[in-house]
């Protein structure tokens, strides 16, 4: 996610909730990648913790699974600025698996 000033909040940083839908939509798309035949992945809690504050630059999202059933996923999803790769947020999201 390129970082632009429609996502900046008033002081001019990237507004924190944009690091949560990012690391939501990196698990959501990694969840339904998993999910069954029939099945569709939606998330139902994201607790994120930010690290920094960004004003620039290009976002990086990195999904990986920490428990997967039949029923629920729980995925840790850290977010990583570029250049440099600076960690600036780690998030832990959980999907639900329906029918569709």
């Amino acid at each position: 996610m390129l970082v632009t000033d429609r996502l900046k909040d008033l002081s001019g940083f990237l507004h924190d909730g944009f690091t949560s839908i990012l690391a939501e939509t990196a698990a959501s798309i990694s969840a339904n990648c998993l999910a069954k035949k029939g099945q569709i992945a939606v998330g139902v809690s994201v607790n994120t913790n930010h690290f920094m504050t960004v004003k620039n630059g290009l976002l990086k999202a990195f999904a990986e699974p920490i428990a997967i059933s039949d029923t629920t996923q729980l995925w840790k999803v850290e977010i990583f600025q570029y250049p440099g790769r600076k960690i600036i947020s780690t998030s832990d999201v959980t999907t639900i698996l329906k029918n569709k």
